[in-house]
């Protein structure tokens, strides 16, 4: 009986340690087989500023809306570019001219599951950024301008070792959000943490995160995007919606669990099985087993 107690208690945590894994699985960062559900008119308030939220600029130009210089607001309601009412009543809309691009930058925060709805006039590139590497594009954006042939020489990253070309050059956020030739695109990102190694362990804040949205009409230097297709006007749906995290220690304790319970497990099972053996059962008597005696 107390043999079937402790099997029983190894199967409920083996059950349970496999649950806890399954739920600290991550979403992934993206899904192409996602909706926005973006109101066809603004539900802001009318006290609420659009510009403290987003801004628009054409890479390495004046900003077209709004200021990311000033600093951006954490984005945590919906954004459709086509509203013109209420508080987006001056907001200009998204266009990209021939051979140009057009970046919105958003600041994202931990907690929210942001999946963006793309739909393009023509066909064009869309790439998620992080600062630094918005930075690289930029310079890739001007190497056709004279005066930047040092630092834009094709055959230069040719030199450069393979494991270290992404220090010269621009990468999308996750090496996964690039999305090339298309007229229309959904995805979603999701943030966890600014990045900062104290923030993944637990201490310190882990606050928002700006990245940028790069609408790309222009043939640039990566070898699978879409050549320039003439001016074009862009649709960009945001939908925002709060999702569920667990707690940043939770991970350190289920992988500490598991060791720890290689160990703890067969020593219960150990103590049981001997305790088992040395106890009685109830209501029997204790009957002396004969020994074997040698032959006379």
């Amino acid at each position: 009986m107390r043999m079937e107690v402790a099997g029983g208690i190894v199967v409920n945590l083996l059950v349970a340690s496999i649950f806890v894994s399954v739920i600290l699985i991550p979403a992934p960062a993206s899904s192409q087989s996602v909706a926005c559900n973006v109101p066809p008119s603004s539900d802001w308030s009318e006290a609420e500023d659009p510009r403290d939220y987003m801004s628009v600029e054409v890479p390495g130009s004046i900003e077209v809306f709004g200021s990311k210089e000033l600093g951006l607001e954490p984005l945590d309601k919906d954004i459709s570019t086509e509203w013109s009412n209420g508080a987006w009543s001056s907001f200009p809309g998204i266009y990209v001219e021939n051979e140009s691009a057009t970046v919105i930058s958003l600041a994202m925060e931990p907690g929210y599951r942001y999946t963006f709805c793309i739909d393009f006039s023509s066909k064009g590139d869309v790439y998620l950024l992080t600062d630094s590497n918005l930075d690289m594009y930029t310079v890739d954006f001007y190497c056709d301008e004279e005066g930047w042939e040092l630092i834009c020489d094709a055959n230069a990253l040719d030199s450069v070792p393979v494991e270290y070309r992404d220090l010269f050059t621009w990468v999308p956020f996750r090496d996964t959000h690039a999305y090339e030739s298309v007229s229309y695109q959904e995805f979603s990102v999701a943030i966890d943490s600014t990045g900062s190694a104290w923030s993944f362990a637990g201490f310190g804040s882990s606050e928002e995160q700006v990245l940028h949205l790069v609408l790309d009409g222009w043939d640039n230097s990566r070898g699978g995007d879409h050549p320039a297709s003439g001016n074009m006007s862009i649709e960009v749906l945001i939908d925002v919606e709060e999702r569920f995290m667990l707690p940043k220690t939770a991970a350190y304790v289920l992988i500490g669990s598991l060791p720890l319970s290689c160990i703890i497990i067969p020593l219960i099972i150990h103590w049981k099985y001997h305790s088992s053996a040395l106890g009685t059962r109830d209501g029997e008597e204790l009957v002396e087993v004969p020994f074997l005696k040698d032959g006379p």
